[in-house]
């Protein structure tokens, strides 16, 4: 392209300074090469900006179809966690709800009183749309739906949920600490202290419940926005 625009500028400098041409005849020569350049250049950054334009949406394709995969990780690790939260919600309402009479009852029968404490471990499959979006290209999702669903569920719902767990484990933590205290049974689980902490635990994990269930369907609507798009 560049030899071409050389090309044609010589014969316009060629025309000006030695052609015998009368005037109309050169602003006509003229004109035409200018013509022919501009064209050239025009029709060089269209066909560039085809090219990079098919190169992004290559690339976006690639993407989106990573994070079809990724949300159907964190989708089914949801699941997981929901489950985690329906049998905590369980035990701990149990164990709130344990009378002096209950404890002596099942003390009499030697049976023991099932106790555990299980934080919540989750990984979000983040590395897909960390990448993209540091690099700069989420710009070239096309679909401004898509784009915001996506930007929503990793700057906006995740975030929000990966705070309500590490104030949950934080709460764990406090029945880890009043549960193995070397208490008998009957005053540990009597504790007003301790139960006041189980209901604040079976809050959290009701609205973490919930919320796994929220951030599941987000998910849900991203995939099928990107299953509308690769049917295009």
């Amino acid at each position: 392209m560049e030899e071409e625009i050389k090309k044609h500028s010589k014969r316009i400098y060629r025309t000006l300074k030695y052609s015998k041409k009368i005037f109309s005849e050169k602003t006509t020569e003229i004109f035409i090469e200018i013509f022919i350049i501009v064209f050239s250049i025009t029709l060089s950054i269209w066909l560039h900006s085809r090219s990079l334009h098919s190169h992004q949406q290559k690339e976006t394709t690639e993407f989106l179809s990573d994070l079809k995969e990724d949300l159907n990780k964190d989708i089914v690790i949801m699941t997981e966690k929901r489950t985690q939260m329906a049998k905590t919600i369980k035990q701990y309402s149990y164990l709130r709800n344990l009378t002096e009479e209950r404890i002596d009852s099942l003390t009499n029968k030697k049976a023991g009183i099932d106790i555990s404490v299980r934080i919540v471990i989750r990984k979000t499959n983040n590395g897909n749309y960390e990448g993209f979006k540091s690099s700069g290209k989420i710009g070239y999702i096309e679909n401004k739906k898509l784009k915001k669903l996506i930007l929503e569920y990793y700057q906006e719902s995740i975030p929000s949920i990966e705070e309500a767990e590490k104030y949950f484990n934080l709460r764990l933590g406090k029945i880890d600490d009043l549960i193995f205290q070397d208490k008998d049974k009957k005053k540990k689980f009597l504790d007003p202290v301790l139960k006041m902490t189980f209901d604040a635990v079976i809050q959290i994990a009701q609205d973490n419940k919930n919320n796994y269930n929220f951030i599941s369907k987000d998910a849900k609507e991203i995939i099928s926005e990107i299953i509308k798009e690769e049917k295009k």
